[in-house]
């Protein structure tokens, strides 16, 4: 599956463009004085041209699946990329109206105020490209963005991974799926989402490797947690919730807990809770999530102590999920 912004063609900056045109017009000839002149604004339209295209393939964001319209928001102000898209492509309409006039200009006149008018277009047409350079240069770098998203399919049952930062996520994907994510021994490893897919007889299973979130509000998350969000609150399906019980685990239990709470509030998703590390586990660490916790699986992803349990259960309640309807569109 592509993203939806994964077609979108971005076009060079402003000022790139207009360099590119200026350097290039030496080498553009033609078989009278005119036609070179003519030829040589044709190229800058062609250019032009691509801003045109930029903005009608930039999907329609009312339009988007609530998942990726957050993912747009957390990037940027809707309203701001919506205003961005309109004087972007009124401003490519007016460039583009300047270089037909000068064409036209050009073949009513003496072919000896053709290179004249040319000049007098090609500035033109840059002062009209220049007014519009900030917004023009702010959605291309949103749109870049956006096009490095892993995809990510709405309509697949889904597995979201979640967790406080460092307590093993990233592993544990790699070992139910053939995703590859960035594991260290250190927090915000993941700094965007992962997808990995696994077969459950005919159907494909998505599993969503989300950045670990920190408990704290959400006006005061970061992009990297902001994204977790809204895996958990956007995607259907159900969430595997992994917490630490090592000695060497950054958050301690309290706020582990806490932020599983916080977690089941917010996506509103049956849940699995999994104890990783339990092969190098803390008592104390232990017996406070079995105390909190009920039904909780131990595991020891690095070790792949645990697993096939783990395994089980996922299929067995994405199963029932799917038998009641509740990850259809």
């Amino acid at each position: 599956m592509r993203t939806p912004f994964e077609r979108v063609p971005v076009p060079p900056e402003v000022d790139d463009v207009i360099n590119l045109v200026l350097n290039r017009l030496p080498k553009i000839q033609g078989k009278t004085v005119k036609e070179r002149e003519i030829n040589r604004l044709l190229t800058y339209m062609n250019q032009v041209e691509k801003y045109k295209d930029f903005v009608s393939k930039f999907p329609r964001v009312e339009k988007l699946h609530p998942f990726y319209k957050e993912s747009v928001e957390i990037l940027a102000d809707i309203d701001r990329v919506k205003i961005c898209l309109f004087n972007t492509s009124r401003t490519a309409d007016l460039a583009m109206k300047s270089l037909r006039e000068g064409i036209n200009t050009i073949k009513t006149k003496d072919e000896k105020e053709a290179n004249a008018i040319m000049r007098r277009t090609f500035g033109r047409t840059s002062s009209i490209l220049r007014k519009n350079r900030e917004c023009t240069s702010f959605l291309i770098k949103v749109t870049v963005q956006l096009k490095r998203m892993m995809a990510v399919d709405p309509s697949l049952p889904t597995v979201i991974v979640a967790g406080a930062p460092n307590v093993g996520k990233s592993t544990l994907i790699s070992k139910l799926t053939r995703a590859k994510p960035e594991i260290a021994n250190y927090p915000f490893t993941t700094k965007d989402i992962h997808v990995g897919h696994m077969r459950m007889g005919e159907r494909l299973i998505q599993f969503i490797d989300t950045p670990g979130i920190l408990d704290r509000p959400n006006t005061e998350r970061n992009q990297i947690e902001l994204r977790s969000v809204n895996a958990l609150k956007n995607l259907k399906g159900i969430v595997v919730f992994v917490f630490d019980v090592s000695p060497l685990s950054y958050y301690g239990i309290e706020d582990q807990y806490s932020l599983f709470k916080e977690v089941k509030e917010l996506s509103e998703k049956r849940t699995i809770p999994v104890i990783n590390k339990i092969d190098e586990k803390d008592d104390t660490y232990y017996n406070e999530v079995r105390a909190r916790v009920e039904n909780a699986l131990e595991i020891s992803a690095d070790k792949d102590i645990g697993l096939e349990e783990l395994k089980k259960e996922i299929l067995k309640m994405l199963g029932t999920s799917l038998d009641r309807g509740l990850l259809d569109n």
